[in-house]
C-alpha cells in the first residue's frame, strides 16, 4: 500500500488504520507546492465491505455533506476535498501535527484537578460546535484527541457523520460471523444507550467524563467498579478531589442519559464557577493549553462577575492587580445571544442580553469561531465604599448647608468707618 497513488495524486507514505468501515492513510498531495501532508480516508472500501456501490455512493455523499457542516473549525481536521477513483470513495483531511491524548493518560499517572478542568472545557467546547450542526461524535476516547504541537491544543478527529446507521448496514450487508467483532464506540467510554445502538448528544458527554476520570484516578475506565444496583460508576475513593469537580464529573457519566447534563453548553456553564477554584495566586498558564489564563489573585467566591461578550468589547474600569481575564470561545455562547453571568449570595443568575444579531441570521453562515473575552472584576469591599460614600456624603452636606446660610441670613458687610472732628463756628 506504501508509495501508491490515490486518485492520480495522494501518495500514500503509512497506513494509520484499517478497519471494515474506514481505511485511513498518511499521505503527500503531489501536486501542491511542498507535497503538503494530509490524511486520506478510504470509505467503505468494497473489499472489507460488501454494500452495493450505489448505497456506498450515496453514503459517501452523505458524509462528506455532513463534514462540510464542520467548516473551517480549526479545532477540528477540515475537509479539503473528496473523490471516487475506480468506484472506491476518499476523503482527504487536514493533516494534524500532534499526538494522542492516550500518551499523557499513562497507567497510573493521576492529573491535577486544574488539568482535568482544562481538558473538559477544551473538548467540551469542541463538542458544542459538533452538536449544533447535527453531528454525534459517538467514539471519544483518548486516541482520538490530539495535542496539537504548535498551540498545545486538544483537538478532536476521526468523525463519522453517518455512524448512527452503520449498525443497520453490519445488520443487512456483513456476514454474523464477522459482526461479532464490530462495535462502534470503544469499551469503557460508551454508555449503555450507544450500546444498545441509540446514541445521543450527551453520549459523547459521558465518554468525556469517563476521561477525565481516567485522569483523576490513573485508572482505565474498563477497571472502574460498578454500583450493582444503579451501574453508577465508583471512583472517588480512588484520588482526592474536591466536591464541585466530582459533582460535575459523576452528572456527566449517570448511568441514565436523562441524569446526565443535556447538553454540552450545559455542562460548561456548569463548569464556569469552578474557574475560582483554579485560578492560582501567581501568575499561572495550565499545562494544556492558554484558554484560561489567570492572574494575580484568587476570585473569591462572593465576586460579582461580568461577562462581556461580542466584537465591540466594554473595557471595564481598572482596578490595579485585582482584574483576573480569561478567554472562551464564543461556541460557548447561544449564536444570536449573549449572557449576563452574575454570581451572588442567592447563587449563578442568567440574564438574556441582544446580541445586536437578527432571528433570522442562520448560525451556518459564520463558520468561523471566534473567542469571547471574560473580565472578571472585583468591587471594592463593601467596608471600604461605605466610608468613601460617607465621607463624600458629608462633603455635599457641609456645602449645602453653607450656600442655605448664606441666602437665610446673608454676612453683613463691614465698612470702614471713620471719625470726623467737628469745628465749633
Amino acid at each position: 500500500m506504501l508509495s501508491q497513488l490515490l486518485g492520480e495524486r495522494y501518495r500514500v507514505v503509512q497506513v494509520l488504520s484499517q478497519g471494515i468501515f474506514c481505511q485511513t492513510y498518511v499521505a503527500q498531495d503531489i501536486y501542491s507546492s511542498g507535497c503538503p501532508t494530509c490524511v486520506v480516508k478510504h470509505f467503505l472500501p468494497s473489499d472489507k465491505c460488501p454494500i452495493p456501490v450505489e448505497i456506498r455512493r450515496r453514503l459517501f455523499i452523505r458524509e462528506t455533506e455532513a463534514l462540510k457542516k464542520l467548516g473551517d473549525y480549526n479545532l477540528v481536521p477540515n475537509l479539503l476535498t473528496h473523490f471516487e477513483d475506480n468506484l472506491e470513495f476518499y476523503l482527504v483531511q487536514e493533516f494534524i501535527d500532534g499526538h494522542p491524548l492516550s500518551v499523557e493518560l499513562t497507567l497510573g499517572k493521576q492529573w491535577l484537578e486544574k488539568e482535568v478542568f482544562q481538558l473538559l472545557v477544551e473538548v467540551l467546547e469542541i463538542l458544542n460546535f459538533v452538536h449544533s450542526h447535527g453531528l454525534i461524535h459517538r467514539d471519544v476516547k483518548p486516541s482520538n484527541i490530539l495535542r496539537r504541537k504548535q498551540d498545545h491544543r486538544l483537538v478532536l478527529i476521526d468523525f463519522g457523520a453517518v455512524k448512527p446507521i452503520w449498525n443497520q448496514l453490519v445488520k443487512d450487508f456483513i456476514p454474523p460471523e464477522q459482526n461479532t467483532t464490530i462495535a462502534i464506540g470503544t469499551p469503557g467510554y460508551m454508555p449503555h444507550e450507544q450500546e444498545r445502538g441509540k446514541p445521543r448528544c450527551n453520549s459523547d458527554i459521558y465518554a468525556l467524563g469517563m476521561i477525565g476520570i481516567q485522569a483523576l484516578t490513573g485508572v482505565h475506565p474498563t477497571q472502574l467498579p460498578e454500583d450493582g444496583h444503579t451501574g453508577e460508576v465508583i471512583w472517588q475513593h480512588l484520588t482526592p478531589v474536591s466536591a464541585e469537580l466530582a459533582s460535575v464529573l459523576n452528572k456527566m457519566v449517570h448511568y441514565h442519559f436523562k441524569d446526565r447534563y443535556q447538553s454540552a453548553q450545559e455542562a460548561l456553564l456548569a463548569l464556569l464557577p469552578l474557574a475560582n477554584l483554579y485560578a492560582s495566586t501567581q501568575e499561572t498558564k495550565f499545562t494544556s493549553t492558554s484558554l484560561f489564563t489567570f492572574t494575580s489573585q484568587t476570585l473569591p467566591p462572593e465576586a460579582d462577575t461580568h461577562l462581556i461578550s461580542g466584537e465591540n468589547k466594554i473595557s471595564p474600569p481598572l482596578l490595579d492587580e485585582q482584574t483576573s481575564k480569561f478567554t472562551i470561545p464564543e461556541t460557548l455562547l447561544s449564536p444570536r445571544n449573549f449572557y449576563k453571568i452574575r454570581q451572588d449570595n442567592e447563587g449563578l443568575q442568567l440574564q438574556n442580553l441582544s446580541s445586536g444579531q437578527s432571528d433570522n441570521q442562520d448560525f451556518e453562515d459564520d463558520s468561523q469561531t471566534r473567542n469571547t473575552t471574560i473580565t472578571i472584576f472585583l468591587k471594592k469591599p463593601a467596608l471600604l465604599i461605605g466610608l468613601v460614600l460617607g465621607a463624600v456624603s458629608g462633603v455635599i452636606l457641609m456645602v449645602v448647608s453653607y450656600w442655605s446660610v448664606q441666602i437665610v441670613n446673608p454676612t453683613p458687610k463691614v465698612q470702614d468707618l471713620q471719625l470726623h472732628k467737628h469745628v465749633s463756628p
